[in-house]
Formats: C-alpha cells, structure tokens, sequence
C-alpha cells in the first residue's frame, strides 16, 4: 500500500526521505548501495551533508484498519502530483501499535502505546525522534490540530514499524 510521505511540513525540511532510508540501511533492511542510488535520483533534491537520527515508524489514520503486519510498504513523496516518485523498495510492515494521543495543557500531548503510557517530557521526545521529528515542538505543532479538532476525545492513530522496534 502507498505510505506517502511530506518532505517539507510548516515551511520546514522533514529529511523523512533520508530518516527512512538511513534507518532501512542501519537496520539491514536495503544496502548501502541502494540507498545511495535513491539519493543520486534527479526528482529530488536529497540532503546527504546532514547526518540524520532515523525515522523508525510512522503514525498513521487507519479508520479502515489497512495497515497490519505482512503487508507491504510502498514509500512515496509528492502523491498524487505529477513528481510522484518511490523513494525506497517495497518492504513489509513488521508491526503496528496502537497509539491514544490526547491534549492536556500548554505543549503537553499525553500519549499511551498500546498500554505504555509515555509518562516524562524525555520518553515522548524520544517517541517525537523516533517518528522522525527533530524535536518536541515541531511533533507537537503537526499533531496538535489533529488532536483539537476532537475536542475530549481521544486521537487515535495507528503507529507502523518497518523494523522489529517497538515500545
């Protein structure tokens, strides 16, 4: 199934593009070789002066419970545009959590995985990192409007590994 991906959100780079890939080569999911011919690709303006953290799962809406472990991971930017371009083979989904995001004050978004609750600042900038957000701020300013557009219920999306990681 196509996963698309931004590479800019809020006016800034997302490098998701390098995350995925640097995360499939670190974890012996693609070669080396491979990843650098991905990067070589002249659709893309790819960033490899940047060391990047890897991007290692991705949240997901999936009111229609698609994504489910076996299936295939098509990794795409520019969907539905005339640039759309596969950034990275087809790999399967190893596993999916599910993930219960609601707001409680200033810049705090509770966050429970399956029955871990992410109690300190220090686990849910590691969660914000691990999705590929370079910080809290940036994690909390994508998923915020998702979360207040339902006020007092729970924001409900679905968490896909591409790697045996999970919390």
């Amino acid at each position: 199934m196509i996963l698309p991906f931004s590479t800019q959100l809020n006016g800034k780079p997302t490098y998701f593009v390098e995350k995925i890939l640097s995360c499939l080569v670190l974890n012996r999911i693609i070669t080396f070789d491979v990843a650098n011919k991905i990067l070589e690709t002249p659709y893309q303006n790819f960033d490899r002066s940047i060391i990047h953290t890897q991007k290692l799962h991705t949240l997901r809406d999936d009111v229609n419970d698609r994504w489910h472990a076996g299936g295939m991971i098509d990794y795409f930017i520019n969907v539905r545009q005339k640039n759309m371009f596969r950034f990275a083979p087809k790999v399967p989904v190893v596993s999916t959590q599910k993930v219960y995001m609601t707001y409680k004050f200033g810049d705090v978004i509770e966050i429970s995985i399956d029955d871990k609750y992410l109690m300190s600042y220090t686990e849910r900038l590691e969660f914000a990192i691990n999705d590929g957000f370079d910080n809290w701020e940036d994690f909390f300013n994508y998923f915020y409007p998702k979360i207040k557009a339902a006020p007092g219920e729970l924001y409900k999306p679905k968490l896909i590994h591409w790697t045996d990681f999970k919390y």
